[in-house]
């Protein structure tokens, strides 16, 4: 006990310092951070991450990740991050501590200007971490998520987490009569913070699955983005429960064990310097009483000063405390955050056309055959499609269309993977646009434009795609787009059939949901071995040394 509460204050110490530390970004500023958490029933997850940066001077190399509660399992293979321009950039993922990470660049690449995404994702045991487990509300018995993303020093534009659950829904679109079926529940302050919605996704084997997403718009910095939801406990098959429910009454047929609880004062003070301290209920009694005899003030300081911060989230401490007194089932309320006639009309020609729904081998079709036209690639045949990149030429002019160039393998073939991964580009370009936006009206309206922007210049970018669009709209024998048409029936031919429809088929399907994340154990623990001992001795002596000045983004609770 002594030593854990010599580390206790060490770890007050050195949270007040970091505290203290101002961000330090290189030059770069955050934009916002996306999260997506696919729970399996027994309690595991995958975690992923896209983090966006843009540059104002400087070179960005990476960031630090920590404040996580869970346990991660990182997927080194297919972590990534994506430029401006399309380009492709493989990361590195370094630990540095045990919940502390350093997520870079790989080979010591830098990204100078523009904006630039990280993706990388990992595995987790989220009822083992207790962020995943039990309750009872009265005789029901049901599945309690509580749980963050990690917290970041620079203000945000916005943050989005999506939670997809293993089950699936009565019926689609989701409503209230559906959320009712399922036993779903959140929290008051949840709807207060976020705007919530319901997107439509299928499994990995091709099932509707019940994903919910909180989002939240210009976030402070450091903003603890907690997020707690209850579902009927028969889509999981847990083995824990909240102890406060197992002290009432927890069914006697069924024998749960008490949820881990690994950050006791989070009850209390939820995202605060307190809330990451790694102490049970026993120890957090211990070092309160330690406290109370040898600060005797210090707690009118910290309520003075909590006052206002309390206010806002008293909503959140009863449901934090499982056990309390005064818990009861929060009831489920549907909300949207899309305005009813809010139309967006910036998106760019790329945008619009899969707005308009035209099948994905045909836009991708208008792609290749307006890259060919302004001299980026050149077509060698149609079936199946056969492609050679003009020398010297490595993006284009447009970023959907550098990602597509990127697609392309040596022999000229388009690699599946990653064609699918310039979609899923282009699905979150768009949906950045299109979060809160009518999506009927907005459709109406670039609809409207078909006709009016379809009759310009066919030798620009803008002109040759909304040429396009007029001629698949009015089904116009336009010779200037045989070439397109020949691409886009190549494309099809090659593609999986989820691809032969619209975007909005092909963003629900399987394609779009990445299931169970399964890793394996032997790959991590030699990778970890081998890896991290030979890259540590040059990283640290040469990386570290400036690793704060050029891209400490620290990062806190996560719990």
């Amino acid at each position: 006990m002594k030593k854990n509460i010599a580390l206790i204050f060490t770890a007050i110490a050195l949270a007040l310092a970091c505290a203290a530390r101002p961000a330090l970004a290189g030059g770069f500023k955050m934009n916002w951070v996306e999260t997506e958490a696919v729970l399996d029933k027994d309690g595991k997850a995958q975690i992923s991450y896209a983090v966006r940066w843009t540059g104002q001077g400087g070179a960005l190399h990476g960031f630090y990740f920590e404040g996580f509660q869970e346990t991660p399992v990182f997927d080194y293979e297919r972590a990534y991050a994506l430029d401006s321009s399309g380009n492709r950039y493989p990361l590195e993922i370094n630990k540095i501590s045990e919940k502390k990470y350093d997520i870079i660049l790989a080979g010591g690449r830098a990204i100078n200007s523009g904006e630039v995404t990280y993706f990388f994702r990992y595995a987790a045991d989220l009822q083992a971490s207790g962020n995943l487990t039990q309750t009872m509300a009265g005789d029901a018995r049901l599945a309690v998520f509580n749980w963050s993303p990690v917290q970041w020093d620079d203000p945000l534009d916005h943050q989005a987490l999506v939670v997809r659950f293993p089950v699936a829904p009565a019926s689609l679109p989701v409503d209230g009569a559906v959320l009712e079926k399922l036993g779903f529940r959140t929290e008051k302050f949840v709807n207060e913070r976020y705007s919530i919605d319901y997107p439509a996704v299928k499994s990995a084997d091709g099932k509707d699955v019940f994903s919910v997403r909180f989002f939240r718009k210009s976030l402070e910095s450091r903003y603890h983005f907690q997020v707690q939801v209850y579902l009927d406990a028969a889509a999981f098959s847990l083995n824990t429960m909240a102890y406060g429910s197992l002290t009432k009454g927890a069914p006697k047929a069924t024998k749960y064990i008490p949820a881990q609880e690994k950050y006791y004062m989070n009850r209390y003070f939820p995202g605060s310097i307190l809330a990451r301290l790694p102490v049970n209920r026993g120890e957090s009694i211990y070092l309160v009483m330690i406290l109370s005899v040898l600060f005797i003030v210090a707690p009118f300081f910290i309520m003075t000063i909590k006052h206002n911060s309390m206010l806002t989230a008293q909503a959140g401490i009863s449901a934090v405390n499982w056990d309390g007194t005064e818990w009861a089932a929060p009831k489920a309320q549907v909300s949207s955050f899309r305005v009813p006639g809010k139309i967006v009309k910036n998106l760019s020609p790329v945008e619009a056309g899969v707005l308009l729904g035209l099948p994905l081998p045909e836009m991708l079709g208008l792609m290749v055959a307006n890259m060919e036209r302004k001299g980026v690639l050149r077509v060698k045949g149609y079936s199946p499609l056969a492609v050679e990149r003009q020398p010297g030429i490595k993006t284009s002019n447009d970023p959907y269309e550098t990602a597509l160039l990127s697609a392309i393998t040596p022999d000229g073939t388009l690699d599946q993977a990653a064609a699918e991964s310039a979609l899923k580009t282009l699905g979150a370009g768009l949906e950045q646009k299109l979060w809160d936006c009518d999506l009927d009206a907005t459709r109406k309206y670039y609809r409207g434009q078909v006709d009016a922007r379809g009759q310009a210049d066919l030798a620009t970018d803008n002109g040759y795609y909304w040429g396009g669009y007029h001629r698949h709209f009015h089904n116009y024998d336009n010779r200037a787009f045989d070439s397109a048409v020949k691409a886009g029936d190549g494309l099809k031919a090659a593609l999986p059939a989820e691809l032969g429809a619209g975007f909005d088929s092909f963003r629900t399907s399987k394609m779009c949901y990445e299931g169970a994340f399964v890793n394996s154990a032997c790959h991590d623990a030699c990778h970890s071995a081998c890896h991290d001992a030979c890259h540590s001795a040059c990283h640290s002596a040469c990386h570290s040394a400036c690793h704060g000045a050029c891209h400490s983004a620290c990062v806190s609770s996560g719990h």
